[in-house]
């Protein structure tokens, strides 16, 4: 399972999976500290920050937001 981080409320977080269905996920269930828009996966035991996925992404959408600086 993967997705996005769409938001955080209180101690749940909200993911928007690949699949486009939305699952919410105690934070404590994350390997490490997680943020709106971080890509994150399902581990074996707890979720996870793909933080190469995310780095990745975020480069793509501020690419696409340059076009309209130019």
């Amino acid at each position: 399972m993967k997705g996005v981080v769409d938001r955080i409320e209180g101690n749940m977080v909200v993911i928007a999976l690949d699949d486009e269905d939305v699952v919410e996920v105690d934070i404590k269930n994350f390997d490490n500290k997680v943020k709106e828009g971080d890509v994150v996966y399902k581990g074996v035991y707890n979720w996870v920050v793909d933080e190469e996925e995310t780095l990745k992404r975020k480069k793509e959408v501020e690419n696409y937001l340059n076009l309209f600086d130019e």
